[in-house]
């Protein structure tokens, strides 16, 4: 898996993690949490959020824009789960929370001491303070904790032997996650539901995202015929 996408010259390139090096970030976190649960339980969930949800940093944070609440996972009439955000330009949206998704949220909130989902109307924080009262309001307080779990994730892939691995996840920023999981939900999921989730102005940014391997897309058209002789 290449670790960006770009299947037109004039397009910016997707910038993105492999799905190796997914699984194995995941992993480091989750080990991360079990070792040292008061303070990386948190981590955990704000990375589920980050690959579950496509969240942005900034959407997780309080700032002047909205202050976002565990009351934000609503329940609709037909039982379904949504996340109610205000993203980017001030716009508000509406993300489907995944069954995966509202596992994370139950074990964050029972970790709190919680109920294990939220009730109607609960203001708690969605990304408390470790320290204090309230919520996180520093994305770059969020960006330093995650680049912990990328340089953990870089020791550990060296030690396994994954050196060239190792080496592209350190060029890695905490919004490939996000390029990540809309990059693989694309290839499984209705694009105008991707696009929706992902708060995408245009179907346009959205196919951005569908990946065509070059390998691939030769290997398929190599043999290919211009007559039947």
């Amino acid at each position: 898996m290449s670790d960006f996408i770009c299947h037109h010259p004039h397009l910016t390139p997707v910038r993105r993690i492999s799905n190796l090096q997914w699984d194995y970030v995941v992993e480091t976190v989750e080990m991360m949490a079990s070792e040292a649960p008061e303070t990386h339980e948190r981590t955990l969930f704000i990375v589920k959020c980050l690959l579950g949800m496509y969240s942005r940093i900034s959407e997780l944070v309080a700032d002047e824009r909205s202050v976002p609440v565990t009351g934000d996972f609503r329940r609709d009439n037909d039982k379904n789960w949504w996340f109610h955000v205000i993203g980017k330009g001030n716009k508000s949206r509406v993300i489907t929370v995944s069954d995966e998704m509202l596992d994370a949220l139950r074990r964050y909130r029972t970790f709190l001491q919680l109920s294990p989902l939220p009730l109607v109307g609960e203001r708690s924080p969605l990304i408390p303070k470790l320290l204090g009262k309230g919520p996180v309001t520093s994305t770059r307080q969020i960006r330093s904790l995650l680049q912990l779990c990328f340089d953990t994730t870089y020791q550990r892939m060296k030690d396994d032997g994954l050196m060239e691995d190792a080496e592209k996840l350190k060029v890695a920023t905490v919004h490939w996650l996000r390029h990540t999981a809309i990059s693989e939900d694309v290839k499984v999921r209705p694009r105008e539901h991707v696009r929706d989730d992902a708060g995408h102005g245009s179907m346009q940014t959205t196919d951005r995202y569908i990946e065509s391997d070059a390998r691939e897309r030769h290997a398929t058209g190599r043999k290919k015929k211009l007559s039947e002789l």
